[in-house]
């Protein structure tokens, strides 16, 4: 019992020791020299601010400064890419109507056109149904131009084509560089 007694006070005085300051405080006038001699800031007079001698002026100094950006650097002007979207583009709209039949028709008579009458560019044919009607596209193309040179030799055959804006498949495009002509029957 003796032996805890005497772990336990000084345990209670190793931690009174610990939380104690060991910093000393001057209670010299403030008006005396040798209170200001460790002291790098300045008091003013009529401070009574004890927080005054913990400042730094230090960080004052740099408060002033600007870093300003060179000329060279301002006249760089940075460029924007724009993204572009593959599947916008154009499509030969050559049927719009209720009949799901009629659609089909069409569909396939266009097939059986362009496979012998055209050369350069087998466009894919597009059937679906876009509320009220059905609807028979032809051809991906991202040049608005290039679909309506294309709408030009449809015409021949199918009087109600027009170009249409519509989501392509990117991979059945046409290339700019591609020539379609009307084989001459």
């Amino acid at each position: 019992m003796k032996q805890k007694t005497s772990s336990l006070l000084l345990i209670l005085s190793v931690l009174v020791l610990a939380c104690s300051s060991s910093s000393q405080t001057l209670d010299t006038p403030s008006d005396s020299p040798s209170a200001n001699e460790g002291n790098t800031t300045e008091t003013t007079e009529g401070n009574n601010d004890t927080a005054a001698p913990l400042i730094s002026s230090l960080s004052d100094s740099y408060a002033a400064y600007s870093n300003d950006i060179p000329a060279e650097y301002k006249e760089i002007k940075k460029v924007v890419e724009e993204e572009v979207d593959l599947t916008r583009g154009f499509r030969v709209q050559i049927y719009s109507g209720e009949s799901v039949t009629r659609a089909d028709t069409i569909a396939s008579q266009f097939r059986a056109w362009a496979d012998t009458s055209i050369t350069g560019y087998q466009a894919e044919t597009y059937t679906f149904f876009k509320t009220p009607y059905y609807r028979v596209h032809v051809g991906d193309f991202h040049d608005r131009d290039f679909a309506l040179e294309y709408s030009k030799l449809v015409k021949r055959v199918f009087k109600e084509a027009w170009v249409v804006y519509d989501k392509v498949n990117p991979w059945s495009v046409a290339s700019d560089t591609l020539t379609i002509t009307l084989i001459e029957q």
